[in-house]
């Protein structure tokens, strides 16, 4: 069976030294005592924090950065290499997140550069793919995340490629708490392995864990997660109270739904 995740994307938030040590202290606080199984649990700060969360954030949470340049070094004002983010001991690195395509304009291109930049700095990319309101108006979710996902991984070796995760947020539910039903999330998962088993075939498919990401609480995950087959979620604002960052822990890794080690076969034969 995959592995699940569960990914906090704690976005431009915790606004000082004091609000960041308190978030800490209440990690640590929420996971004493705990046992924390069949689930990984990986918190992206802001890159101001990133160092202090290296030094501070408890075991078994892992580290990840919201953003990634995809140059070495260089004259780029303002970014931040794959090669700094592993010198902090960063694992993982979300890249084309829905906001960044918004505020940032990021390309599927440049996505696609930041996503090879992370891989061959031993950086686990967390891909965010997904449309806009009017792209699914319009009937163009499945072209427009297919291409997000084949533009991503190009010229990505298959090996590479088993080191990502990708997760699915529809842009029009970030933030929103308009929540996709089950049947359109599962069905975006289709899309994405579909696309991955066109590039690498079936089995390396398999082996890519699809997320969901979009408003996600607690009282969701079985909308969100469980009936829909997803391998985990990527949470935004409810990742900024440890309780329920761990009340979810606890119910995605404790959640036995009977799949299948061949889960991805499930899914291609829908």
């Amino acid at each position: 069976m995959k592995r699940r995740y569960l990914i906090g994307n704690l976005k431009m938030n915790l606004a000082s030294v004091a609000e960041t040590e308190q978030y800490l202290v209440a990690l640590r606080k929420e996971l004493f005592g705990k046992r924390i199984d069949g689930v990984e649990i990986v918190l992206a700060p802001s890159s101001v924090y990133l160092e202090r969360f290296s030094r501070e954030l408890p075991d078994p949470l892992r580290l990840a950065a919201q953003d990634v340049f995809w140059e070495k070094e260089g004259s780029f004002t303002g970014q931040v290499s794959a090669p700094m983010l592993r010198d902090l001991h960063v694992g993982s690195v979300i890249v084309g997140h829905g906001e960044r395509r918004l505020y940032a304009h990021e390309t599927d291109t440049e996505v696609g550069w930041k996503m090879k930049s992370a891989l061959h700095e031993n950086l686990q990319p967390i891909l965010c793919v997904g449309e806009t309101a009017d792209e699914r108006e319009r009937g163009e979710e499945v072209s427009v995340v297919s291409d997000q996902v084949r533009l991503a991984f190009h010229d990505v070796s298959p090996m590479m490629a088993e080191r990502v995760l990708v997760a699915y947020e529809p842009r029009w539910a970030i933030g929103t708490d308009i929540i996709p039903e089950s049947e359109q999330i599962f069905e975006m998962r289709i899309v994405i392995h579909r696309a991955l088993a066109e590039l690498y075939g079936q089995p390396v498919a398999d082996r890519v864990p699809v997320l969901y990401g979009g408003s996600v609480k607690a009282t969701l995950l079985e909308r969100v997660c469980f009936e829909p087959r997803m391998d985990g979620v990527l949470v935004g604002r409810e990742s900024l109270y440890p309780h329920e960052l761990f009340r979810m822990a606890h119910e995605i890794g404790n959640r036995d739904d009977g799949r299948r080690e061949a889960d991805g076969n499930e899914v291609g034969g829908e």
